[in-house]
């Protein structure tokens, strides 16, 4: 595999994909087009209404700064799923009334949609998706390759590589291709082992995404050993397991969470006990005080303080009557919570009483 270095310096970046076009795969593949002589980026629209709205907005993406400026990047390829194939448009209309059906490989693609709609998503791709193809999961939760590999990739000699993301921007969609950047933080990834019972990634996995998209400084990324980036997502997990079932449950803001400690330490012991027994991060140095009880609830509570005034997705989600994204994150924790012995009385009954809140809607 040629250098990152090499390859800007002969022109021959791999291209990317992005599917999911909501908030945060938008504010990705912006960011990604920023990138001097980056890659080139493909949009992933599933359905022809979405490439309507892309010529709608002008065939570009509208980005807003936290300052108030705004700019825009273009030249974006379009592919848009219908009558079951793939379809290229190259950035404008003129191409749409003739459109190409397409079935070349992906070499590297990045993940945007909820957790939920993660199969979905990826059956449509999965056979131009093999071995050397690469993707990024940048969403909330986790437990979504393991999914995917029970009902999609099956075959771990044939399955593409995996790579974690966990992004800490905060992103408002305006539109549809218009966003806004409401606050600078960071995005951090990191490959996932080909081989369960390891933590080491092999020489043969592609570095390209991991070498690339530091390169956006709007995107802010950074590239962690896979012992590092999972613990970055079990802490942003955390979070997340106290705070969105909790606010949906009492269809409230985040500063709700102020007024239930007892709720909030009960989870964390829970999680502080999974973690400290998942096998994958035995020995890891700083662990036991990374995921104490009382460093999780320091985190939880800046967080809050931060977010004190936001309505978090899964309030969003169970007012309108969607699917939540309880499965995939305190759902997370039972699994996990069953896999190493610990028992999670707490999150399993915040999963139960989601779903039984769902099913009445």
């Amino acid at each position: 595999m040629a250098s990152i270095a090499s390859s800007y310096m002969n022109g021959l970046l791999p291209r990317i994909h992005v599917i999911g076009l909501g908030s945060i795969g938008t504010f990705t593949a912006h960011s990604i087009s920023e990138i001097s002589s980056g890659p080139p980026v493909t949009l992933l629209l599933h359905r022809k209404s979405l490439r309507d709205e892309y010529r709608s907005a002008g065939n570009q993406i509208r980005f807003e700064s936290r300052d108030g400026k705004k700019r825009t990047s273009l030249e974006y390829d379009l592919e848009t799923l219908y009558d079951g194939q793939w379809h290229s448009s190259p950035h404008d209309s003129q191409n749409d009334n003739n459109p190409k059906v397409v079935r070349d490989t992906i070499s590297n693609l990045i993940v945007c949609v909820k957790t939920t709609q993660t199969v979905s998503a990826l059956r449509p791709l999965a056979h131009r998706l093999n071995r050397d193809s690469n993707i990024l999961f940048l969403q909330n939760g986790a437990g979504m390759i393991d999914e995917i590999n029970g009902k999609i990739f099956s075959d771990p000699a044939s399955r593409p590589s995996f790579l974690i993301g966990v992004i800490s921007h905060g992103v408002t969609l305006n539109g549809p291709f218009d966003i806004t950047h409401t606050g600078f933080s960071a995005t951090s990834i990191g490959a996932v082992p080909r081989d369960s019972g390891s933590s080491a990634i092999p020489d043969s996995q592609s570095s390209f995404l991991r070498d690339v998209l530091p390169r956006s400084a709007t995107l802010n990324a950074a590239s962690y050993s896979y012992k590092d980036i999972l613990q970055i997502q079990l802490e942003k997990l955390a979070v997340n397991a106290f705070c969105n079932p909790v606010c949906a449950l009492n269809d409230s803001m985040n500063e709700f969470l102020f007024s239930v400690p007892h709720i909030r330490r009960s989870i964390l012991e829970e999680i502080s006990q999974v973690v400290l027994a998942l096998p994958e991060l035995k020995g890891v140095p700083g662990l036991e005080e990374r995921f104490s009880v009382q460093r999780l609830e320091d985190t939880v509570n800046m967080i809050i303080e931060k977010t004190a005034k936001t309505t978090c997705s899964m309030v969003w989600d169970l007012r309108a009557g969607r699917e939540t994204e309880i499965n995939f994150i305190n759902g997370s924790w039972s699994r996990m919570g069953r896999k190493v012995g610990v028992e999670t009385p707490v999150n399993d009954d915040l999963v139960r009483r989601i779903l039984d809140r769902s099913l009445r809607k």
